[in-house]
C-alpha cells in the first residue's frame, strides 16, 4: 500500500543533484510559490506572531476564549472541561468557564461554541504531502464505475477548459483486465492532455495528447521492460495504460514538468484543505528526493513557514531506501542543520525496510499463501539493519521504520532493542509503521520497548482490496489477524494514527476524521452495513482512535510537551468541530465538518 516509498526512485531523475542544487534552487523555486501564492487565500503574516513563544504565566486578558460546549482535553487528569482561554500562543487556562472569562479584556475574541465540541488539532503521525499534493492534484475519481469516471472528467474538463486535466483515483475494477484505454478519454479531451493515476499509484490512464507530448508511440522501448512499461494493443500501439514510476513520471514530465518549484506549488495549493481537516502537525515520512536531493523539498516548509503559508508544525525525516548504510547520520545531520526553524525540525531518519504485500515485496516470516517459495524481502542484510539503527540512535535521532510484512517489523524490533542496549539512555521515540500483519510475539515488545506502533487505520477496513488481495497473500488465520491496534494498547504499548496519505490500496484519505472512523468501525466509510475486518475486536474505541491521532502522534514526533492535548501552558493548537463526535454514531464521524482550526493561536480555517 505504501507506494509512497516504492516512488523515491523515480523522482531522482529530475533536477539536478545534491552538488548542484540545493539553496539556489529553492529559492527560486520560492520566488515562483509566492508568485503563485500573492492571491491565493492563504494566512498572512499579520495573523501570525512571529515573536517566541510567549510562557503561559504571562500577564494580561486572553485573546480568545472558548466557551459554551464541551471540552475534549485528551488530558488524563481531566479530560473534560468547560472553557479554554488563549493569550498569544499559548493556552492559559483549560476548566472552569468563570476562570475563562475572568481573563477576557475589550480585545478579547469570545467564541460561543454553542454545543459544538472543542479538542486538540489533529496531530499526523505519518503523511507525503508532497507526493500527495502531486498525485492527487485535480479531478478526485474514487468512484463507482467507469462510466461515472468518464462523466466526472468530462464535467471537471468542461469547468477548466484550458490547460492539461489531471486527476487521481481511478481503480483497476472499473476496466477489463487490459486497464484502461485512451479511447475513452480522447472522445472527451481530443486535442488537450490528460492523465489520470490509479488508486494504488502504480499505474497512470492517460489521453493520446499526453501520449504524442512525451514521445510514446509504437516505436518507444519501456522503460523496465515488463515491470515499468506501457501497455500496447495487438498492433503494437499504446493504449494509454501506463504502469510504475519510470514510465508514468516520463509522460507526467513530459505534460507538466517535474521540479522543485512544481512540486512546491503543488504543496501549498493543498495546505488550505490541511487545516480544513484539522491537521495541525504532521510527519512527513518521506520527500520524494528530486534529483536526489530531499533536503531541497522539506526546506520549502521553511520558505512558507517565513511568508505565514504555513499552517501546521512539521517534524521531517531523512528516507533511507538502500544501501550503503555508513552514511545516514552524516546526511540526517547535514538536513536538520540546514532545516530549523521554529515549526519546521528535521531529526529522523526513515528507514524503508521493505515493500508491500501486493507485490510481495513485503517481509514475512512465513512464506506467501499464494506464492509459497517466497517470504519477499528487505533491502537490507540484518546486520546492516542492526548498524544502520545503532548508529541512528547512538548519535541520538530516532527511526521511523516502514514495516509492512512482520519479518521487518521484527527485526526493527530486535535493531532497537540491541541498540538501547549497546548505547546510554535517553528519551527515545523510535516508531514503526504499517503493521499489516505482526506475530503475537512481538506485539508485546512494542510496550517494552517503548516503541510506537503507527497505524494508518483508514487501511484497516473490509474492503474490496483487503478482501481479495490480502487474504490471497496471507491465507488464514494470519488474514484474519491483521491491524491489531487495541492488541498493542492491551500489552502496554502506545499507538499512533496517521493516514499516510496519499498511499491506499481502495481509499485514499488525508482526513483524520476518516482514518478515526475506520479505526472505530474497520468498516468502509459511508457504508454502515458493510463487513467489518476481523478480527472485530481490535475496534477501537472513540476516545482511543482520537488520542492515536493527536496526543499519541505527539509522543511519537517528540511533541506531546508542546501539543497534542489541551492543557495551560501548551500551544494553542485546536479544532471546533460541529458536533461532539464522542457521542455520536461512530459511523457518522466522517460527517463532522472542522467548523475552526487554530495553530499556534491564530486561526488558519474557519467556515
Amino acid at each position: 500500500m505504501c507506494f509512497a516509498c516504492e516512488w523515491a526512485s523515480g523522482f531522482e531523475v529530475f533536477g539536478r543533484g545534491r552538488g548542484e542544487a540545493s539553496r539556489r534552487d529553492v529559492l527560486r523555486a520560492t520566488a515562483a510559490i509566492a508568485a503563485a501564492a500573492a492571491a491565493a487565500p492563504v494566512f498572512r503574516a499579520t495573523e501570525v506572531a512571529a515573536a517566541a513563544p510567549e510562557p503561559a504565566a504571562a500577564g494580561g486578558p486572553a485573546d480568545f476564549i472558548f466557551r459554551n460546549g464541551p471540552v475534549y482535553t485528551v488530558h488524563d487528569a481531566a479530560p473534560w472541561a468547560q472553557a479554554v482561554a488563549v493569550r498569544g500562543k499559548m493556552i492559559v487556562h483549560v476548566g472552569d468557564e468563570a476562570g475563562a472569562m475572568a481573563l477576557a479584556g475589550p480585545d478579547t475574541r469570545v467564541i460561543d461554541l454553542a454545543g459544538r465540541l472543542l479538542m486538540p488539532g489533529f496531530v499526523e503521525g505519518h503523511i507525503h504531502p508532497f507526493l500527495g499534493a502531486f498525485l492527487t492534484s485535480g479531478l478526485d475519481l474514487q468512484l463507482p464505475t467507469r462510466q461515472d469516471a468518464l462523466a466526472a472528467i468530462a464535467q471537471y474538463a468542461r469547468a477548466h477548459p484550458t490547460g492539461p486535466v489531471r486527476g487521481f483515483g481511478w481503480r483497476v475494477d472499473m476496466f477489463p483486465p487490459e486497464g484502461p484505454d485512451r479511447a475513452d478519454l480522447d472522445r472527451i479531451l481530443p486535442d488537450r492532455p490528460a492523465f489520470f493515476f490509479s488508486i494504488d499509484g502504480h499505474s497512470l490512464w492517460a489521453n493520446s495528447k499526453a501520449l504524442e507530448m512525451a514521445g510514446v508511440n509504437r516505436d518507444t522501448p519501456d522503460p523496465i521492460p515488463r515491470f515499468s512499461y506501457f501497455a500496447r494493443d495487438r498492433k503494437g500501439d499504446p493504449t494509454g495504460y501506463v504502469l510504475e514510476a519510470n514510465a508514468v513520471l516520463g509522460v507526467v514530465n513530459a505534460v507538466e514538468p517535474i521540479s522543485v518549484a512544481a512540486m512546491g506549488r503543488l504543496m501549498e495549493a493543498w495546505l488550505p484543505r490541511a487545516t480544513a481537516a484539522g491537521i495541525t502537525a504532521i510527519f512527513d515520512a518521506g520527500v520524494p528526493p528530486i534529483g536526489s536531493d530531499q533536503e531541497a523539498l522539506i526546506a520549502l516548509y521553511t520558505e512558507a513557514e517565513k511568508r505565514a503559508a504555513l499552517p501546521f508544525r512539521v517534524i521531517a525525516s531523512y528516507a533511507v531506501k538502500g544501501p550503503p548504510v555508513d552514511d545516514i547520520v552524516e546526511k540526517i545531520t547535514a538536513i536538520r542543520r540546514a532545516v530549523s526553524s521554529e515549526l519546521v525540525q528535521a531529526r529522523v531518519v526513515k528507514i524503508i525496510g521493505d515493500g508491500a504485500q501486493a507485490g510481495y515485496t513485503a517481509w514475512l516470516v512465513e512464506p506467501y499463501a499464494d506464492r509459497p517459495d517466497s517470504t519477499g524481502g528487505s533491502p537490507f542484510t540484518e546486520e546492516q539493519w542492526h548498524r544502520m539503527i545503532g548508529a541512528a540512535d547512538a548519535a541520538g535521532f530516532d527511526v521511523h521504520v516502514h514495516a509492512c510484512g512482520e519479518r521487518t517489523a521484527r527485526v526493527a524490533l530486535d535493531s532497537i532493542e540491541r541498540a538501547m542496549a549497546a548505547n546510554p539512555p535517553r528519551d527515545r521515540r523510535h516508531t514503526i509503521a504499517h503493521l499489516v500483519y505482526v506475530e503475537d510475539s512481538d506485539n508485546p515488545r512494542f510496550g517494552k520497548l517503548g516503541v510506537t506502533a503507527q497505524f494508518s487505520a483508514n487501511w484497516a477496513s473490509a474492503d474490496p482490496d483487503t478482501l481479495q488481495n490480502m487474504l490471497a497473500r496471507y491465507g488464514e488465520p494470519r488474514a484474519g489477524r491483521m491491524y491489531r491496534a487495541k492488541t498493542v494498547l492491551q500489552e502496554g504499548g502506545r499507538i499512533s494514527f496517521g493516514t499516510d496519505w496519499p498511499a491506499a490500496g481502495y481509499f485514499s484519505t488525508y482526513r483524520p476524521l476518516d482514518s478515526i472512523q475506520v479505526g472505530v468501525t474497520r468498516q468502509l466509510v459511508g457504508k454502515p452495513d458493510a463487513p467489518v475486518l476481523a478480527p472485530a475486536a481490535e475496534r477501537l474505541s472513540v476516545a482511543e482512535a482520537i488520542r492515536a491521532n493527536t496526543l499519541g502522534a505527539a509522543w511519537q514526533i517528540g511533541l506531546e510537551k508542546a501539543v497534542g492535548s489541551l492543557e495551560a501552558g501548551k500551544f494553542a493548537d485546536l479544532i471546533v468541530l460541529d458536533r461532539n463526535i464522542l457521542e455520536i454514531d461512530p459511523h457518522d464521524i466522517h460527517k463532522a465538518v472542522v467548523e475552526m482550526t487554530m495553530m499556534n493561536g491564530a486561526i488558519r480555517h474557519q467556515v
